[in-house]
Formats: C-alpha cells, sequence, structure tokens
C-alpha cells in the first residue's frame, strides 16, 4: 500500500527570504495557486505559525466551499506545510507543502502534496496512483511559475517532478498499512449499512 501524491521543483533566481515571505502568506496564495481554484484566504487564529488555522474560499468548476488548513510544519525560512480541513473540522484531509533550498542561481523550490488515502502498489492501482500524480503535478508546475512571476525574476529552471508524496508531510500520516486498514474497515461498515438499509425497505 502506498499513500498518492506528487511534487515539483525547480529554482528560482530570488533570494530565500523574498520566496518565504511570499509562500508563507496565505492571503497571497490566490496569486500563487496553479489550480486557479483559491479565491481569498483569511488567517482566522492569529498570527502565521505552528497550528495556525486559514480559511480558503474555494471555486472548482463553478463550485464554492471553504475549507479551513491548519500549519502543520513551520521551519522559517525552510518548511511550511498546512493540511487541508473543514471549517466544522480544520486539518483533517491533503497536506500541502512547500521547501526551500538554497542552490546555485538561486532557490530550489519544492511544491509536494500528500492525499489521506492509499492504494495497492500492483497494476492497475499503480497507474491510477500515478494518473493521480500526473494531475496534481499539472497544477503545481504553474504554482512555481507564478512565484517567479510575482518576485518579477526569470521563469524557474531545472524544473523536476517525482510522482511520489514527499517523505517530510507523508510521515505526518499513519502508515500506509493502518490507513488502509482503516479504510477497508470503513468501506465494510458503509456496505454492510447499505446491505441493511436495502433489506428494511425490501420487507
Amino acid at each position: 500500500m502506498q499513500y498518492v501524491g506528487a511534487s515539483v521543483g525547480g529554482v528560482i533566481d530570488a533570494p530565500m527570504q523574498a520566496i518565504w515571505d511570499l509562500i508563507s502568506n496565505p492571503v497571497r496564495h490566490p496569486e500563487l495557486a496553479g489550480s486557479g481554484e483559491v479565491q481569498s484566504v483569511e488567517v482566522v487564529s492569529g498570527p502565521m505559525g505552528l497550528d495556525a488555522i486559514f480559511q480558503s474560499r474555494q471555486n472548482m468548476r463553478g463550485i464554492e466551499y471553504t475549507t479551513a488548513n491548519r500549519v502543520v510544519i513551520w521551519q522559517p525560512p525552510y518548511n511550511i506545510a498546512w493540511r487541508i480541513g473543514f471549517p466544522f473540522a480544520p486539518g483533517v484531509a491533503q497536506i500541502w507543502m512547500f521547501t526551500l533550498t538554497p542552490a546555485f542561481g538561486g532557490t530550489l523550490v519544492e511544491n509536494g502534496v500528500v492525499l489521506p488515502f492509499v492504494v495497492p502498489s500492483v497494476f492497475p492501482f499503480s497507474m491510477i496512483r500515478k494518473q493521480i500524480a500526473r494531475r496534481l503535478i499539472a497544477v503545481m508546475y504553474p504554482t512555481i511559475s507564478n512565484i517567479s512571476q510575482l518576485l518579477g525574476v526569470a521563469a524557474p529552471t531545472q524544473l523536476t517532478a517525482a510522482y511520489d508524496p514527499p517523505s517530510m508531510v507523508s510521515v505526518l500520516l499513519p502508515s500506509p498499512l493502518i490507513q488502509g486498514a482503516a479504510m477497508a474497515g470503513g468501506l465494510a461498515t458503509l456496505l454492510l449499512a447499505m446491505k441493511k438499509k436495502s433489506r428494511a425497505r425490501a420487507a
């Protein structure tokens, strides 16, 4: 069993602190997000830092909703990660992250995500996992480009992509075997409830 996720990286010709000031301010995320889904952001729990919560108004293909996101890693000016959630349950779903590393020609920026579910590592599930990762990568590349544009520097160089979630955030989740067992148990419970409901209707 493996978690699903992906990451992209690129070198941006800008100081690390300038990039950190941009990515660590969630109010700027509508300008950053390559998906175009983030509409506005409000920090609702005081100054940014570990366990801070910020709400994000999203628009996905015309469907509007609000997420409540909890900061789970805060290591200025190197690492930041936040876990997506709901206003009634912040920080319960996927985890997004940025990592900054000094590099020749500027700063290496990595943007990644891990989704909170696992799939078997064998075919055909491995192909499904890769297809999901490919779609995630498609929205993260524009994010890296948006950073350089907002800072007024040249387009990122040395672009890379990985079809696995970054270990920095995947370790924050239960082991894949435990998560897989929990998912299987939840599915079995749901199917049993549906079966009982169907029987009750037939009686």
